[in-house]
Parts: structure tokens; sequence; C-alpha cells
């Protein structure tokens, strides 16, 4: 009795009101996800799901991240989603992807080729590894010098290398060192990797596209990375593909 009474008191007031906080908080989450999964589905006619909104709420679709508002629902990339099968005509995602790990990274893709209807449409934008190898392979292309010049003055983690590292032909490695590790990044992709995993989850189709364009209109102009950093230097940055159910 003595050792149950100890172990009780040890137990501290603010960890007891931590834990009911945080089981507070998830019922608050759940209530308001199922809430705004309701009403999206009641007028909604096509089903177009987007993972990892961010500030991007785009109009007619369902915007769902880790974290969740009066207008975004809970969603958590790495977990099964709560959704039906075969429910969703479209599933966007923009610079998400590769701040997964890589069994993260293959749930979304097992549970996105799950929702979707049979010919829906997933698509991905994503920094572009082949972008970092060029970066690397070509440092004195024109193009590369001008975004490393851009990175160093404008990165917050890469000013210090601007002000502290005089030779300026070595500022591109700090620039690829810094883009592997910051930002909460995780496993970056090419064409051909994204392409092998897609098809490992059982998409028929992958096809790469160029930002903003797209044969489905519902996926046509719904970027918003080029207005978060130039336009230009995002196009350089970025890759997009499609995946086909």
């Amino acid at each position: 009795m003595k050792k149950k009474i100890k172990n009780i008191l040890k137990v501290s007031l603010f960890s007891i009101y931590e834990n009911y906080k945080k089981k507070r908080n998830y019922k608050i989450c759940i209530k308001n996800r199922d809430q705004l999964i309701n009403l999206y589905f009641k007028t909604s006619k096509n089903k177009k799901l987007q993972i990892g909104c961010g500030s991007n709420l785009l109009k007619g679709w369902l915007n769902t991240d880790l974290n969740y508002s009066k207008e975004i629902a809970f969603l958590d990339a790495g977990d099964v989603f709560s959704f039906n099968s075969n429910t969703y005509d479209f599933i966007y995602s923009e610079h998400l992807f590769e701040h997964l790990k890589v069994a993260q990274q293959l749930n979304m893709l097992n549970e996105s080729f799950r929702v979707l209807k049979k010919g829906g449409v997933m698509r991905i934008a994503m920094p572009s590894l082949d972008f970092l190898f060029n970066l690397y392979s070509n440092s004195d292309n024109y193009k590369n010098k001008n975004y490393v010049d851009w990175a160093v003055k404008n990165v917050v983690n890469l000013k210090i290398v601007n002000e502290l590292v005089d030779d300026k032909s070595q500022h591109y490695k700090y620039v690829i060192n810094n883009f592997f590790k910051a930002w909460g990044h995780q496993i970056l992709h090419n064409y051909t990797s994204i392409e092998s995993l897609a098809l490992q989850c059982g998409f028929s189709n992958v096809k790469e596209c160029r930002i903003g364009e797209s044969e489905y209109v519902s996926l046509q102009g719904i970027e918003k990375h080029g207005t978060i950093i130039p336009a230009h230097i995002n196009e350089i940055e970025t890759f997009v593909v499609e995946l086909t159910k």
C-alpha cells in the first residue's frame, strides 16, 4: 500500500494536466476533422483531397494538414487515412513528401492509392534530387550560379556563409549540404525513384509535368511554392509528377 502511495505521489500535477490536455485536444481535433469531412462530402460533387495544405487552401478541395484549424481537417500522411476506399477523383500534395521518412512516404502512396477511384490521379510537387546533382556537377552554369547567389543571400541558414566564406566559388557546396538537412527534409527523390515507389504501391502510370500544367483542369495552377519563393527559383528546385490509379 505504501509503495502504491509513493508511486502516486511521484506523478506531478503538471504531468497529469498535460496528459489531460493532450487527450482533450485530440478529441477536439478528431471532432473538427469529422465535421469538415462530413460537410465536404455533402457539398462537393467531385472529390479532391489535398494532403499537407499549409496555407494553400484550395477551393473545392478537402484541405488537410497536421496543423488543423476550422478550415483544415487533421490528417497525418504517415498514418492510415480516415476515408473509405475508392473515394477521391484527385489527390494533391506540394512540398510535403520530402519531409516524410521512407515508411511514411510509402504509407502516403499506399493510402492515396487506396482512397483514389479507379483512374483517379495523384499530383505531387517536391524538390528534385536531380537539381542538387546538377548544382554539384555544373556549379559554373549561369542559372546555377544565380540560384546559389540567391540562396546564400536569402535562406536563413545560409546567410552566415555569405558573410563568412569569401570564396564564392565554394558557396554551392554549402547550399547543397543545407538542402539535404534543412526544413526537416528526410528523403529527396528524382523522377525514377518516385516512379519506382509509385509502381510498387500499385499506380499504373507515372508522368512528369511542368509546374502549374496538367491535362486535368482540377490540377492546373494549384502550386503555391512559387509565390513563397521567387517563381524562377521554384522552377529550378521543384519537379512535379502525376500518378494514375
